[in-house]
């Protein structure tokens, strides 16, 4: 069958992927296999891209000429100019201003395939990855006319791989303020639409306890979303996948942005209520479902804190065996613990 990109290479990209040893930067390339878009790895770049990087002079630079060398001996085809945009982000901030020039004197072609080669899962956007482009660009929360209108700067995910889509995602995200990752989530997930037209631009006022199962349950049906997952091997759907992952803690770790005139507001119809009408656990209570004691406690550190939660938060999931009642519980614990340690 051929190509859907009309024969040529699609042009790679940089992923940032967790290994043992943290953070690699790799250059992947998506690719077709017969109408389904996947992703390969083409170089392990290590953890610093710095030192990738040589600078010459006022403005001159250049990239290691064994990373050409080794992308050349695996048969990817490009041009200077592909790893001179790869590398970009990290170069100087005065010659990322001179790059910028000269691409904005340039008439640049978009990159095209054809759609109609590909699975038709392949060619829309998925509703998460929309929700998410549309706050990170526009910084509002869909009240639903993602799901009835097309935006042009959705374009962007056409003719990407999962995991290339993931890593223009994980881009944009890292310049999200921390204050935004909780509402961020809130969005990306759709949580408003479940909740009556006026609590939803509002979520610092809502439940947090019903939010959290909200939050739970719409992981968990991405999760088990085949069409998102179209073109990545060996995803079942028994665990939340590290694509997904990180979604939770933005969302556990973070409390809403303050909105002051709604946070001691009490919604109607439930879904709402001033903070201080949830009685709080106490501190035993927290305890108890950490498998700490005061004394253990005590020793920790607010990362020690961090890193527990996070490995029994793999073991309560509801895709592990656990059930939401239990993850719930175990999110309110943390909050707790995480708030004596500041």
């Amino acid at each position: 069958m051929p190509s859907p990109f009309g024969g040529k290479e699609f042009p790679f990209y940089l992923s940032r992927t967790r290994q043992q040893s943290g953070y690699h930067y790799i250059i992947r390339q998506t690719y077709a296999h017969r109408g389904i878009l996947k992703s390969r790895d083409l170089l392990d770049l290590g953890p610093d891209i710095s030192a990738h990087i040589q600078y010459d002079g006022r403005h001159g630079f250049w990239i290691n000429p064994e990373i050409e060398e080794k992308l050349l001996t695996m048969g990817a085809n490009f041009v200077s100019e592909d790893l001179e945009a790869l590398f970009k982000p990290f170069l100087r901030p005065d010659i990322q201003k001179i790059i910028d020039r000269f691409e904005r004197a340039k008439s640049k072609k978009a990159q095209t395939c054809d759609l109609g080669a590909l699975a038709p899962e392949h060619r829309g956007v998925h509703l998460f990855d929309a929700r998410r482009l549309y706050y990170l660009r526009l910084g509002r929360i869909d009240s639903g006319e993602l799901g009835v209108k097309h935006w042009k700067f959705l374009n962007v995910f056409l003719c990407k791989s999962r995991d290339e889509i993931e890593s223009l995602i994980d881009g944009m995200e890292r310049q999200l303020p921390t204050r935004e990752n909780a509402t961020y989530v809130y969005a990306s997930l759709g949580i408003s639409l479940l909740l009556p037209q006026a609590l939803r631009n509002h979520p610092g006022g809502l439940d947090r306890e019903k939010m959290d199962r909200f939050v739970i349950e719409a992981l968990c049906r991405i999760n088990s979303d085949q069409t998102f997952f179209l073109g990545v091997d060996g995803h079942k759907g028994a665990d939340l996948h590290p694509y997904l992952t990180k979604y939770a803690w933005l969302y556990f770790d973070f409390p809403f942005q303050a909105d002051s005139p709604f946070e001691s507001f009490r919604f109607e119809r439930g879904f709402g209520r001033a903070p201080a009408s949830r009685p709080p656990m106490a501190a035993h209570a927290a305890y108890e479902i950490f498998g700490l004691t005061e004394e253990q406690f005590a020793r920790m550190s607010r990362g020690d804190v961090m890193r527990l939660f996070r490995r029994k938060a793999k073991k309560a999931h509801p895709d592990r065996g656990g059930t939401h009642e239990s993850f719930l519980a175990l999110s309110r614990a943390y909050a707790i613990l995480l708030g004596m340690k500041k």
